[in-house]
């Protein structure tokens, strides 16, 4: 419970303000906020502790907070130095890394999303997160830098008394937080609207303190402080050209209320204080990417009014006293003697067990705890995944972890729209709606159905349902009807479409390999039909046809990003054989495999690709031609363009990064260069052109909105593409769809 202290309470004297030195003024700190700018408050610090300038009491707002909160929990200035410039922002503000904690099931689930904006069924109506980005790693993080300190529940008995502002979005007024947990008092500091999640507290929403006072002077006056030290971030004003659309315009408005907020404070400095403005230049409040930069920055400007932070220096002897008195020792191993979970309503804790890889007896860093803490909050629907460490039998501790479930059930909807288009081929679309119910039963059953309407329609209702409680074994029915428009092509010219309308039911059983493989075998039986849609050709059968078949399917998946991966390997190998079993018209054998290895190489990535398949035996059905041509599997072709029943590629992209549209986020702009070379047997238009060699051009970027590509193709055969896809990848034909 945080202890939220009203104006009137601050003027209290401090314990610790009370045993400073009676022949010096006690100094009060106020950090400003500024997100990846606040880094410059370590610079400050550094140049204080040069000066030998104590502190008796610090209050911070945003980033302002977390850097006064672990100062003022004794880390010395080494430590918070490699803190801040060892962190991992892609993975603290991002998500990176978070991919590869995924179980398999929810990994395969999300592999075609173009976003991640996911709502909750419930009696309310849809609930969206409160905040775009989880706050799961940052957390981690702030319980990482500020070591033992996180469980003293009074900020005045930290070694330095402390005050993390916030505001109150339910009655629009600031909020010092002065007792609690200090985890969470930090995150409400730092709670932006819309992109973090606020702190609920009582009656009370806790967010972003910059919005009331991104400054706190009053705040440290009121704690402590004879005198007040105020560091400011200050950025450039925006130039006309830079105020132009809607979001520009709004995201200034919100930055003029918080820059008006810190004047007033500023102004309110008296000739005993001293004003630190930090210059942060072209340095975004979201590029924390650059916070090592920040350092620099803060050190320059703290030794700009060196002199006037000189007059409240102490001699070396006794600020090595005051030293000494706050600096406390680095968290070491936790000894656990138990590990607890607190009630869940909806999801399993035995299963949640079993992503744990500490066990009561182990000796584990705090590192290592967070690292659970990761794995159980990727396995389920939560919103933040932490832990108390309250003592334990022996001398241990005990590891008591609290996962919130997200609110409104077990029942989830998500939205996914995909547009892509060439110069030769139709423009394709897709609209799609899937709903999800978590834990049906105790192992972690899983109902899934799926509505789809554009280009490839879609409607499709499957269960999965683990046989064993860490949901290694699995088996999972389902059944679906698709419609798809077909067309063929004749050397080039499309010469006929088609309507594919397809029925299935399934029946598959497998394993999972831990987060990054599985195995599946299952039984699929259905029907098929073309309907004319644009002329007919005589090798399309317009006969509805049954197909009866075994599929086997392996598939190995190590990539950061399903959409643009940087890094890691995706690897699948199928093979389906179908019979006269159930009635089944068709007799045939295919295999198909794909692969791709993704690898930073100078300033960007290089993306190396290959698939191939083949009938093995039998006819194959015009339905499961294998299809190259598109932006993924061969950009100077038109979807679906190369058509017959085998096929090989190959291909070497370089993606260059271009534009960083927020990069903590894994927002960027490539642009890339490819080398592709193809081969197709048995045509359906009869054409033989051997192997096919081909270069691309392409523009792509992650963004909020998910994967952009804009491409241009060129084959050695003449044959040349314009194309793009937007949002949810367009299927193109071949097992080449799962590389994105």
């Amino acid at each position: 419970m945080l202890l939220l202290l009203a104006a009137p309470l601050w003027a209290q004297p401090t314990l610790a303000a009370e045993v400073a030195a009676p022949d010096r003024p006690r100094i009060g700190l106020a950090l400003g906020g500024g997100g990846a700018r606040g880094g410059a408050h370590v610079g400050v610090l550094a140049v204080l502790e040069e000066l030998r300038v104590p502190i008796d009491c610090i209050a911070g707002t945003s980033m302002g907070a977390l850097v006064g909160a672990t100062y003022a929990a004794g880390v010395p200035m080494e430590r918070i130095e490699r803190q801040i410039l060892d962190a991992d922002w892609s993975a603290t503000i991002g998500s990176a890394g978070r991919r590869s904690k995924l179980p398999m099931q929810r990994k395969l689930a999300g592999i075609t999303y173009s976003n991640s904006i996911e709502l909750a069924i419930s009696r309310q109506g849809l609930q969206g997160a409160s905040g775009l980005v989880s706050t799961q790693n940052i957390e981690g993080f702030f319980r990482a830098v500020v070591g033992g300190a996180r469980d003293i529940d009074d900020f005045d008995q930290l070694p330095i008394p402390f005050r993390a502002v916030a505001t109150d979005l339910a009655t629009s007024q600031m909020v010092v937080i002065g007792t609690g947990d200090l985890i969470r008092a930090m995150r409400a500091s730092m709670a932006v609207p819309g992109v973090f999640a606020p702190v609920l507290e009582g009656d009370m929403v806790l967010a972003d303190g910059g919005m009331m006072r991104n400054l706190p002077v009053d705040v440290a006056r009121g704690l402590c402080a004879d005198v007040v030290i105020a560091v400011s971030l200050e950025a450039p004003p925006p130039t006309l050209g830079q105020l132009q659309g809607a979001l520009a315009i709004t995201g200034r408005s919100f930055s003029a209320m918080v820059i008006a907020n810190e004047r007033a404070q500023l102004a309110s400095l008296t000739e005993r204080d001293v004003a630190v403005i930090v210059p942060t230049g072209d340095i975004g409040s979201t590029q924390f990417g650059r916070v090592p930069e920040t350092l620099s920055l803060g050190e320059a400007s703290a030794r700009r009014v060196a002199a006037e932070l000189s007059r409240y220096a102490v001699s070396e002897d006794e600020y090595r006293a005051w030293r000494a008195g706050i600096d406390r020792p680095e968290h070491g191993l936790v000894r656990v003697a138990e590990i607890r979970f607190q009630p869940l309503q909806h999801a399993s804790v035995d299963f949640l067990r079993t992503r744990l890889v500490t066990q009561p007896g182990d000796e584990v860093s705090v590192a290592a705890l967070e690292a659970d803490m990761s794995r159980v909050y990727a396995s389920g629907d939560f919103e933040r995944v932490g832990y108390h460490l309250p003592p334990g039998p022996g001398g241990g501790a005990i590891v008591e972890i609290e996962a919130v479930e997200r609110p409104g059930g077990t029942d989830f909807i998500r939205f996914d729209v995909g547009l892509a288009g060439a110069t030769d081929g139709d423009t394709q679309f897709v609209l799609r709606a899937d709903h999800r119910r978590e834990w049906v039963n105790d192992l972690g059953g899983q109902w899934r159905n799926t509505v789809q309407l554009g280009t490839f329609g879609l409607l499709d209702s499957a269960f999965y349902q683990p046989l064993d409680v860490p949901q290694r074994y699995f088996v999972e029915p389902g059944a679906s009807v698709g419609r798809s428009l077909e067309n063929f092509y004749d050397d080039g010219d499309r010469v006929a479409r088609y309507d594919l309308v397809e029925a299935q039911l399934r029946l598959d059983g497998g394993v999972n390999f831990g987060n990054h493989a599985r195995a599946t075998a299952g039984l699929r039986w259905g029907s098929t039909e073309f309907d004319e849609d644009i002329r007919s050709i005589d090798a399309v059968d317009t006969t509805r046809r049954r197909d009866a078949n075994l599929h086997f399917t392996a598939l190995y998946d190590t990539r950061n990003a399903a959409a643009l991966p940087t890094r890691g390997m995706f690897a699948q190998l199928s093979y389906t054989s179908s019979g006269s079993w159930l009635g089944g018209e068709f007799d045939y054998d295919v295999i198909e495999g794909v692969a791709s290895r993704s690898l930073p190489w100078s300033n960007g990535t290089v993306l190396l690709a290959a698939g191939a398949g083949r009938l093995v035996s039998g006819e194959l059905p015009r339905h499961r031609d294998f299809k190259v041509g598109g932006i993924r599997s061969f950009p100077a072709f038109a979807p679906g363009e190369l058509r017959g029943e085998g096929y090989w590629t190959a291909s070497a992209n370089w993606a260059l990064r271009l534009i960083d549209l927020a990069p903590a986020f894994g927002q960027r702009v490539f642009g890339s260069l490819g080398l592709h070379a193809a081969g197709m047997t048995d045509r359906l238009d009869g054409v033989d052109e051997g192997t096919l060699f081909g270069v691309s051009l392409a523009i792509g970027a992650r963004t909020a909105f998910g994967p952009f590509i804009l491409a241009v193709g060129a084959a050695d055969n003449g044959r040349a593409q314009l194309q793009f896809a937007l949002g949810r990848p367009i299927p193109e034909g071949t097992l080449l769809d799962r590389l994105q």
